[in-house]
Order: C-alpha cells, then sequence, then structure tokens
C-alpha cells in the first residue's frame, strides 16, 4: 500500500510541477536531450518563461544573472518560484519525479566583490608583454579562453582588417594572463591599454552572464570548425583551407589526394593528422631529445641540445618537438645535421621531412623584416618534418636506445645526398614504397610526430634560444620594443643597433635581456 501512495504523490508532484530550462550555456542537443529526458518522466516543460512556472533550471551559477536574462527586476516576483541548478534536474530524472528542493539545489544570489588588490592598488601594466611576467597558469582563463577563440576567427578569415582584430584579441588575452588577480569587475581593467572596446564588451558580457553570445555563435559555426580542421593540419594554411571548403570539402575523407601530390607536407599530414594532432607529452620529448643529444655527442663531442618551445615554457604536452643544436666552436656544427639525420634513419626514427641549409647572411641583420601572427623566419639550417616515436616513448625507458631496432630501414626512400641542396626533401617516395595512408594503416608500434631539428652557430645560440622559446607574442612585443625603443634590431640571429651599426653580442639568455634593457624572464614567464 505504501508503494501506491508513494506513486500517486509522485503523479501528483508532477502535475504541479512546470519546468522552464533556460537555454543560456546549455548546448542545443545536450537542450534538447534534456527536455525529452523530463517528458519521458511526465513532467511538464514550458517553451517559455512566464509567471505559471514553478521551477526554472540554469546553468548560471549567479541568481543576478538569472534575473537579467528573464527580464525580472526583483526576487520579490519569482518569491513563488525555484531557481535551481542543473543538479536539481538531475536528480529529478534520475529519481523519475520531481525531488524536494533543498538549499544545494538553489541558485543563490552572489554580489560581485573586488579584490583587495583591485580595490586599493592601481594596477601599473608596463606597456610591451616582454616587460610582463606571463606564467602558464594563469587567474583569468574565463576570459582569455573566449578572447582566443575571437583571435582564431580572425585569423582564419584572414580578411581586410581580420589582422589587427586578431592581434587586438591577442593582446587583450596576453596583459589578462599578466594580472596578478582575477578579473571581478569591469572598472578594474579600465586604464589598461590593451584591453580595446571589443575586448572590454567581451569581458563585460562573461562577468554579467557567464558567456559571450559572440564566442557561442563562433563556436557553433560550421565554417569556422572546418577551417580549424584544414588549417591544423601539418603544411596547411587559412588559404588553402578556404579553397577546399570551396571545393565543398568538409572533413578529411572528402580530401582528394591526387590534388596534394606536388606537397609532401600535406599528403603526409593528412594521413597522419590523428596522430599528429594528439598532444605528445613531456616524457616523450625528453626521450626523444635524449637520443638526438647522444646521438649527436658522438659525431660533435661538446655539442649542446636544448628542448624548447612550449616544453621550455613549462607546458607538461605540446604539438610538436623543437631541438636547438650547437656547439662553442663556431664552424664545427657544419655538416652535422646531415650525419645527424643519416644515424637517426638508421634508428629507423625518421618518417619524412625537409632538409633546408642555412640562408643566413650578415645583411640579413640590417634587412627589414614583417612581423606576423604566425611569428618571424628565421635563416637556420633546419630539418622539418615527422619522427617515428616508439610507443615506449611514453613509459620513458632508461634503456631506450637499446630497444631501438638500427638495422631496419624507414619507408621513405632516398639518398642523404639531398641534403646538399636548399630546401630540398629530405625524403622522397620511391615508386615501391608504401603511401602515407597505407604506412598509417599498417601495423607498427611508434606514433608519428613533428619535429623541428636547428642548428645554430654558437654565437647567435642565444639569441636563437630566446627565438625559439617562444612564446610568438613575447618575441613579436621583444622585436618591437627593440625597434620602436631602443632603435635597434632584434631576430632569432641577433641584436643589431641601427644607431652605431654593429651587432650586440650575448654570451647568455640573460644578457640578451640586458642588452634590451629588460628585467630578465624565465622561460615560465614567457607563456603569453
Amino acid at each position: 500500500m505504501a508503494v501506491n501512495d508513494n506513486k500517486i504523490q509522485n503523479n501528483l508532484s508532477k502535475q504541479n510541477v512546470l519546468l522552464y530550462i533556460m537555454p543560456q550555456k546549455i548546448q542545443k542537443r545536450r537542450l534538447e536531450d534534456m527536455k525529452t529526458g523530463a517528458k519521458k518522466k511526465g513532467i511538464q516543460i514550458s517553451q517559455n518563461y512566464s509567471s505559471s512556472v514553478t521551477h526554472v533550471v540554469s546553468e548560471f551559477t549567479n541568481l543576478e544573472q538569472v534575473l537579467r536574462i528573464l527580464e525580472v527586476k526583483t526576487e520579490a516576483e519569482i518569491k513563488d518560484q525555484h531557481i535551481v541548478k542543473i543538479a536539481w534536474f538531475i536528480e529529478s530524472i534520475k529519481a523519475g519525479h520531481p525531488v524536494p528542493v533543498e538549499i544545494q539545489h538553489k541558485i543563490q544570489l552572489i554580489m560581485p566583490k573586488i579584490q583587495e588588490e583591485e580595490k586599493n592598488v592601481e594596477p601599473v601594466i608596463p606597456e610591451w608583454a616582454c616587460q610582463r611576467a606571463t606564467p602558464f597558469k594563469h587567474f583569468n582563463e574565463q576570459f582569455t579562453e573566449p578572447l582566443e577563440i575571437l583571435e582564431k576567427y580572425a585569423e582564419l578569415r584572414d580578411q581586410e582588417q581580420d589582422y589587427s582584430r586578431a592581434l587586438a584579441f591577442r593582446r587583450a588575452s596576453c596583459v589578462l594572463k599578466s594580472l596578478p588577480y582575477k578579473v571581478t569587475n569591469i572598472s578594474s581593467l579600465k586604464n589598461i591599454k590593451d584591453i580595446g572596446g571589443h575586448s572590454s564588451r567581451v569581458i563585460k558580457e562573461i562577468l554579467e552572464d557567464g558567456y559571450c553570445q559572440e564566442v557561442e555563435d563562433i563556436v557553433n559555426d560550421p565554417w569556422f570548425h572546418k577551417m580549424k580542421l584544414f588549417s591544423s593540419i601539418f603544411g596547411v594554411g587559412p588559404s588553402t583551407a578556404k579553397k577546399w571548403i570551396e571545393k565543398g570539402w568538409n572533413n578529411l575523407q572528402d580530401i582528394n589526394i591526387e590534388d596534394l601530390r606536388n606537397d609532401w607536407r600535406v599528403i603526409w599530414g593528412v594521413a597522419f593528422h590523428e596522430e599528429l594532432m594528439d598532444s605528445v607529452s613531456r616524457t616523450e620529448a625528453d626521450v626523444f631529445a635524449q637520443i638526438v643529444r647522444e646521438e649527436a655527442e658522438k659525431i660533435l663531442p661538446g655539442v649542446s641540445v636544448v628542448l624548447t618551445g612550449g616544453f621550455r615554457r613549462g607546458k607538461p604536452i605540446g604539438h610538436d618537438v623543437d631541438l636547438l643544436l650547437t656547439h662553442p666552436d663556431v664552424g664545427s656544427e657544419i655538416g652535422l645535421l646531415a650525419t645527424l639525420l643519416q644515424r637517426l634513419e638508421e634508428k629507423e626514427l625518421i618518417l619524412c621531412g625537409n632538409h633546408e641549409r642555412s640562408s643566413f647572411s650578415p645583411e640579413v641583420y640590417q634587412r627589414d623584416f614583417k612581423l606576423s601572427m604566425r611569428g618571424q623566419l628565421d635563416h637556420f639550417e633546419k630539418w622539418l618534418g615527422i619522427c617515428k616515436f616508439p610507443k615506449t616513448f611514453i613509459e620513458g625507458c632508461s634503456d631506450i636506445l637499446t630497444q631501438i631496432n638500427v638495422t631496419k630501414k624507414s619507408v621513405i626512400k632516398g639518398s642523404l645526398d639531398d641534403c646538399d641542396e636548399p630546401k630540398t626533401k629530405f625524403r622522397k617516395l620511391s615508386s615501391k614504397a608504401l603511401s602515407p595512408v597505407d604506412v598509417f594503416k599498417s601495423k607498427r608500434d611508434w606514433k608519428a610526430r613533428r619535429v623541428d631539428l636547428i642548428i645554430s652557430p654558437f654565437d647567435q645560440h642565444y639569441y636563437a634560444l630566446v627565438g625559439w622559446t617562444g612564446n610568438k607574442h613575447f618575441n613579436r612585443d621583444l622585436r618591437l620594443y627593440s625597434q620602436r625603443v631602443l632603435n635597434m634590431k632584434l631576430t632569432s640571429h641577433g641584436l643589431y643597433d641601427l644607431s652605431k651599426n654593429v651587432t650586440v653580442p650575448a654570451s647568455s639568455e640573460k644578457e640578451v635581456f640586458e642588452n634590451l634593457n629588460l628585467t630578465f624572464r624565465e622561460p615560465s614567464d614567457r607563456n603569453c
């Protein structure tokens, strides 16, 4: 009898409940699933908010945000309604009927509080990113992630004014990362130069509503997803991605390999896209760096091999491995890369790549350069390609070197003599070689990973180390600062004093900063 009483009570509770699920911050598919789930349990759903609604379900955490969206002026107007969290809805679905609303289910009014740092201290924000400490972990991801989506969208559009728009969002994101406190009030940003009007509106909307509609629209834009997919392929930029979309291509399966025969990077990039987009762990990067270090030491004792890029800035994962090699005896590094590549080939670590000869000349120090969002090219000898990382790299085995088969040959054939020609492919497919797609599908004990090997003469090494450590925006501001403030030209090859027409040497990374009259920033503080 008690069971029947419970059923009657549950049915009565369902009849007295009318839910309105606020769509803001809930993905469209999830919202439809929620409504379907409620209907299956016999719980009534209202498509619009009205005074007859008994329960308002929302993803918002602040009652003030809910009232603003519902266009309700005071709490008194909703005294007969429950404003509840998603957790209450989930519990009700599991129970099969609306559960009683407890204090933990209610969305409370949270009055915004300005932190002590914001209240009592007018933040002094240096003008240039290279003058600020920007850690990898910061207080304002709530704002920087949406701003970086807007930046990415502007980059991919790649039309007139989009470069400046992307840069504006990047600058705003960068300065937010450097703040020693979490922004809780838009007024605390009013005197910060890099927070422009558009960025301010985005931040204000997030503070008030918990999200930015412009960003939500971009995230749900099919064109944006296709552009992100195509432009993330090794060797593909925004212009190529646009052409593919214009052809009607929507995914990797639509790509016609026949159209790509003139670009080895794209062919291999498409075939191995899934693996190349996997995150490379710090362990994998360290193991590969150690192998390169030991092989390079056998060829040229005293060689230096440094893992650069995001890993050097403290990131635990990345999408590629950048290694900078040099030797204290200037000139002794010549020929090192070709021999090193041969050793790595013998260890079956090379998949495909391109060996570029050095194109450096003293005129590079004085030549005009153009900065872009993607950075500035240098003139070092380098190899850019894809390597085969045995899956044992992930465990970081101490005896990894002995586990690599040194007798097999790579599936990519070609003569090492190709290395003597500038900007020629280091490996070319032979007529009998497997296609990249076939290689990808084959049974193998390795994963494809993007690798850059860069050779720097020692007299340029510390400038190269700063340049290849990054990040790109930190470097961009370093170069603009040196030119506009100091009348000097900075590249990864060195610093040139335009007033005195001389290069300024550096015997350490700290001396690079000293030469620029800047406080030294550890790599971990260069994550703009």
